[in-house]
């Protein structure tokens, strides 16, 4: 008797265990759904939808700018950036007078619909060309990619070079035979999947600072709050993993399909485009300030170095541009590199410069 007592507890205590874990997950669903409608109103407002048909489902391909301007920029996230199209507009803004920009959120991204097809090479620049079809955007396209969309934007220019006016990389993925050989390749899993229906249910909302830090401080609260809710929308999706899981396969494949060409290029070299120490101490005091801003638990860069150590890492770029920047720069043909040292995110960390050295590229297409 006195052991069914003690089993009859346990199992009370466990339905009002679950009780609460039902009810705390439909609180959280609904306030993540009253918070998503709200969200979504203010990116329609700003011009972020704009949903078109690749097929069994929808790609976004926001448009802004001059639809009459004179060329038609395509911007390529980088991995998993599924707010690029946010990010990256005070980049875009000097070249917006003048030209039409339209960004193509990849299927899972931001408001672009997620699938199960498997996310290689070819399949993501055949949406990509899909979705500027069925948005009725003609080519020829000046690509403008950042990080991994850089494989996607060569290999587009490689295949399709009638359709390619011009190519920008954003510190583009330094592609080689042998590009992330160290990444820790997976396919998509139970457990992804069930991290993603989290996200669904809102789960995300209270962890999206792990996965995505605050924007730098030229970023106003409403683009910061527009960059989270794209984000918070690409989280709970599918095929953004099933791309990463390809990051390498991906990579590599792009370099060994590219078919050096006359199609003019620019490689905005920041990750490796340090050549002074201004440069080094600039990018420290900015990296130190993301540290404090997103509380993160790593010790501040220095500002200041011995002449002997700065040597040594200055040498370690100028080393880092022969052997891979230029060299990949070379296979491509007809690719200007200008060096920006700073972030990875140099489109975050120095918007203005980065669209100055864009626009006059740009401009002199035309000379």
């Amino acid at each position: 008797m006195k052991a069914q007592k003690i089993m009859r507890g346990i199992g009370k205590v466990l339905l009002i265990l679950l009780a609460v874990a039902v009810l705390c997950t439909l609180v959280t669903f609904v306030v993540h759904r009253i918070k998503t409608r709200k969200e979504i109103t203010l990116l329609k407002e700003q011009g972020y939808y704009h949903p078109v048909s690749v097929g069994e489902y929808c790609l976004n391909a926001a448009r802004f700018g001059n639809e009459s301007g004179r060329h038609t920029i395509v911007g390529l996230a980088g991995n998993g950036m599924g707010d690029f199209s946010v990010a990256a507009r005070q980049m875009t803004a000097c070249l917006e007078t003048d030209n039409q920009v339209v960004f193509i959120d990849r299927a899972g991204y931001g408001f672009s619909d997620d699938t199960e097809q498997e996310m290689t090479l070819a399949y993501i620049v055949e949406d990509y060309r899909k979705a500027l079809k069925s948005a009725e955007i003609d080519a020829p396209y000046i690509l403008m990619a950042h990080s991994i969309g850089g494989a996607y934007a060569n290999y587009w220019a490689s295949k399709y070079p009638e359709e390619i006016e011009a190519v920008v990389l954003v510190d583009g993925s330094q592609l080689s035979g042998d590009a992330f050989d160290d990444w820790e390749e997976s396919e998509v899993e139970i457990g992804d999947r069930f991290l993603a229906m989290l996200a669904k249910l809102g789960v995300s909302r209270y962890v999206l600072r792990d996965y995505f830090y605050h924007y730098p401080d030229n970023y106003s609260q409403d683009e910061q709050a527009l960059g989270d809710a794209l984000t918070l929308m690409t989280l709970d999706s599918i095929a953004p993993i099933s791309e990463s899981a390809r990051l390498a396969e991906n990579a590599q494949q792009a370099f060994e399909e590219i078919v050096t060409n006359d199609i003019p290029k620019l490689y905005i070299c920041a990750s490796w485009g340090m050549e002074s120490e201004e440069d080094i101490l600039e990018n420290n005091k900015w990296i130190n300030r993301q540290i404090e801003i997103n509380n993160m638990d790593i010790n501040p860069r220095p500002l200041e170095y011995d002449e002997e150590t700065l040597k040594e890492i200055l040498d370690r770029f100028q080393k880092a541009r022969e052997t891979t920047i230029y060299p990949y720069a070379e296979k491509m043909g007809n690719c200007k590199v200008v060096c920006l040292g700073g972030d990875h995110m140099i489109y975050e960390q120095n918007p203005e410069e980065c669209g100055r050295i864009i626009k006059e590229f740009i401009d002199g297409l035309e000379g």
